[in-house]
């Protein structure tokens, strides 16, 4: 199948997240904002609507006064206009930087082509979208969710076939594992690169295996994996400022590779307590508007509801700093991933409230969500019956989707 957002057959639409979730949320059509023209075609129509078309057909892109209307050929823009607009929109949105590419051929010889560089070029990272987790989709198809604006797309990723899908990593890649060969494998769902999860360096990739307590590191071109560290208990792990970042029961820790010495966990900053993990405490790792943020989740007692504390990592003074509330954002927070999320955008998430996800370790009676931290209230979870002992929650609102998207998992589709 032709790559859809390089100009061949059109597979993936935008559409509204209103049309997906509850009509109880309130919801912004940020479709209607988009610069460049969605692009949508069926199998008995492979057109791709081009600036040059007839006058007729360019008003329905671009509504103006016939009167004053100058038609202009916008695809001879030239490298200048052409590479600065595809600049901005790269800087804002690979998304919508490959739909750009995708208008025509003049365009994309005018922009950087993504495949040309490694999967691990930032630039083309797609760190504002999240996989939404469903069920019943097409087996190669996976809705995304732009959580900086709040619209949602489909795509068709043919090469998940044969591959169970874990993640997406902070950076928005998809970590994959081949049922076959149980090669480790990550994609960028946008470009459709694929390699090799997160990064630890501009040219390494780090992937903490939970299961046997490794953390492992990798480059392009590698034969094997080179172990890091193996045996500590780790829970949280991500990827900020190009960096791979974890936590231990003690302290906040970070891959450290050079080229006089071998990769280790060096300590960024000790923790103000050792958590408990008889009593299931937990710390979690988010990149809060653009700040590493420490979520401290600790337990006060049998029959209380649990106790959290917010930290902002301190990387020069080397500690952890306490702050006040989430700066106005919302954090969503699972045993492996976690989310920030501006209420601005999504209506019915409130500001400087704590959401879980539905890991094991986070839906006890203890587990109160979501949790206010400006006045200390929280709410029981509500569910909707259970299925061998484990709740059932949904997803039925925003909220509720946004805590399956934290919540770790392998996907393990049917590829018929």
């Amino acid at each position: 199948m032709a790559n859809p957002l390089l100009g061949g057959e059109s597979s993936t639409q935008w559409y509204s997240p209103s049309t997906r979730l509850s009509a109880h949320h309130k919801w912004r059509d940020w479709t209607n904002q988009l610069q460049i023209p969605v692009l949508e075609t069926n199998r008995s129509t492979q057109q791709i609507p081009t600036w040059e078309a007839k006058r007729a057909r360019s008003c329905a892109l671009c509504p103006l006064d016939p009167v004053h209307h100058e038609w202009r050929d916008w695809t001879n823009l030239g490298d200048g206009p052409a590479g600065l607009i595809a600049d901005g929109l790269l800087t804002n949105d690979v998304a919508d930087y490959m739909c750009f590419r995708a208008v025509c051929r003049t365009w994309r010889l005018w922009s950087t082509d993504p495949r040309k560089h490694g999967v691990l070029d930032r630039r083309f990272h797609p760190r504002q979208w999240i996989m939404l987790r469903q069920k019943g989709s097409p087996a190669c198809r996976r809705d995304f969710m732009n959580v900086s604006a709040g619209y949602c797309r489909y795509v068709n990723l043919p090469e998940l076939r044969g591959h169970d899908v874990f993640g997406p990593t902070t950076e928005g890649l998809l970590v994959l594992l081949d049922r076959t060969t149980w090669v480790v494998r990550i994609l960028n769902p946008f470009t459709r690169q694929v390699s090799g999860a997160g990064l630890a360096a501009d040219s390494t990739i780090a992937v903490h295996f939970r299961e046997i307590r490794t953390v492992a590191i990798i480059k392009p071109g590698d034969v094997k994996w080179t172990v890091v560290d193996r045996g500590r208990s780790i829970l949280p792990a991500l990827s900020f400022a190009g960096r791979f970042y974890c936590a231990t029961t003690e302290a906040v820790m970070v891959v450290e590779t050079s080229t006089d010495q071998p990769p280790r966990l060096a300590i960024v900053a000790k923790l103000n307590r050792p958590f408990s993990r008889m009593m299931m405490d937990t710390v979690h790792l988010v990149e809060n508007d653009g700040e590493l943020t420490l979520v401290d989740r600790e337990c006060k007692g049998s029959r209380n509801p649990r106790k959290y504390e917010v930290y902002r990592v301190d990387m020069h003074a080397r500690k952890i700093v306490p702050v006040h509330g989430l700066g106005g954002r919302a954090v969503f927070i699972g045993i492996e991933l976690a989310l920030s999320v501006s209420p601005s955008v999504f209506s019915s998430v409130n500001a400087d409230t704590i959401y879980l996800g539905f890991d094991e370790m986070l839906r006890g009676y203890m587990d109160y969500s979501p949790i206010n931290l400006m006045d200390g209230t929280s709410e029981p979870r509500r569910f909707k019956g259970s299925r061998n002992g484990v709740p059932l929650y949904g997803p039925q609102g925003v909220d509720d989707c946004l805590s399956w998207s934290v919540t770790g998992y392998r996907d393990e589709s049917n590829d018929n």
